[in-house]
């Protein structure tokens, strides 16, 4: 029913975002067919249909739609139950602004809280690994190893804007481009074998297929676990916070910060080097004093 609305809403998305937007519409209305069958217009919706959602979310039980796959128990996640209105609240919001509906049945449900589990992050041995797995000889493995690095050395996300990226990356990418212009007529740099802009998709399948060669867990190589693993070396190594707000274009300072866990050992280490007290060396000259 809404397919031609959210093309629109969705334009300049990602497409793999577009996806998404109609997966999650498709959850809401295979659940309210369900719940409420006489409901053919999306007028008729109500912040009551809405508020029973959110609650069967919260309550639903993993895969239970689905008679083939074993079931764990396991309930959606909150991040899941909060992502899938946020989606909704997108779409109710842009009816809304579009006059399609007159009252807005979301405005007044609040969007669940929830804490934000700490995801564990590459180490720097680990990218080490990850780093050494492509065969370079080959202009896939050498791409690929290009783009981790870059994906390492910065932030690289939709964003229009400059995004400062060390001498020995530049570097490689410099190599990048000049073996596309040998090869291919395109003014993209990351390309597949046949001169065709890399898809996303296929570059997260070839991490996993490196992290599985390195020996390390799939589940912490992404595109985005490289966002992490920058966020968090930067501040470990001397790099301030704002400074970092600025490089990966966070609208706030606590989106920042729940990119980078940080255990009892590493305050103590980033006191240890950092604290006033001990750059002042007042330790030292009490000693003498005594």
């Amino acid at each position: 029913m809404l397919c031609p609305l959210i093309q629109e809403k969705a334009e300049g998305m990602r497409e793999r975002t577009l996806e998404e937007y109609v997966n999650g519409w498709r959850y809401f209305r295979e659940w309210l067919n369900q719940k409420d069958p006489e409901i053919r217009f999306i007028q008729q919706i109500g912040a009551e249909h809405l508020r029973s959602y959110v609650d069967y979310m919260s309550n639903k039980r993993k895969y239970s739609e689905v008679p083939s796959r074993k079931q764990t128990g396991e309930t959606l996640s909150p991040y899941t139950v909060a992502f899938r209105l946020r989606i909704l609240r997108t779409m109710f919001n842009f009816l809304h602004r579009e006059n399609i509906i007159g009252d807005n049945p979301i405005s007044n449900i609040k969007q669940p809280r929830f804490d934000h589990k700490e995801k564990d992050t590459l180490t720097e041995e680990q990218l080490e690994k990850l780093l050494a797995a492509p065969d370079t000889s080959t202009y896939a493995g050498f791409r690929d190893r290009t783009l981790m690095m870059l994906l390492a050395d910065g932030d690289l996300n939709r964003k229009p804007r400059m995004v400062p990226i060390s001498v020995h990356v530049l570097r490689e990418v410099l190599r990048l481009i000049d073996e596309n212009q040998r090869y291919f007529n395109s003014d993209y740099i990351f390309l597949s074998n046949y001169g065709e802009p890399l898809k996303a998709d296929h570059f997260r399948k070839r991490l996993k297929l490196y992290a599985k060669a390195a020996g390390i867990p799939v589940e912490i190589v992404s595109p985005h676990r490289f966002r992490s693993f920058f966020c968090r070396q930067f501040l470990m190594n001397g790099g301030d916070l704002f400074t970092l707000l600025r490089i990966v274009a966070h609208a706030s300072i606590e989106t920042t910060r729940r990119y980078v866990p940080m255990n009892d050992e590493m305050i103590r280490q980033q006191h240890e080097h950092f604290s006033p007290i001990a750059r002042m060396g007042l330790s030292r000259i009490n000693k003498r004093r005594l």
